[in-house]
């Protein structure tokens, strides 16, 4: 998969790179995307965006927001953080989001038990 795409804006195309992605949020019918190199609002879903991203790098963390998991600093039961910004977790996506990532727990050894 490529690593950036295009969107139509003002009669040209613009390239967004994968990378450059801080997050993307609904507006009515548009979606509002934040770079590092500024925001722009393609003529375009947040479920249309959604199918043509590599789902392996972006969660859904609620309804109108989607972020790259690599700008997650952290997480807790209700809110993902980023950087600068912070958002809220419904159910639904939570769980899809706890799917994505790799988290490591410390596990107690059972005392006196040798290991198999």
């Amino acid at each position: 998969m490529q690593s950036f795409f295009f969107i139509h804006l003002n009669k040209q195309f613009i390239r967004i790179n994968l990378h450059d992605i801080k997050y993307v949020e609904a507006l009515a019918h548009h979606v509002k995307i934040y770079t590092d190199h500024g925001n722009f609002i393609p003529h375009l879903s947040l479920k249309q965006l959604e199918t043509k991203l590599p789902m392996d790098l972006f969660a859904r963390v609620n309804r109108s927001t989607l972020v790259p998991l690599q700008r997650i600093v952290s997480f807790d039961k209700d809110t993902a953080f980023l950087k600068d910004k912070k958002f809220s977790f419904t159910d639904k996506y939570k769980k899809e989001f706890e799917e994505k990532v790799t988290i490591l727990l410390h596990q107690e050894n059972n005392a006196g038990k040798t290991p198999e």
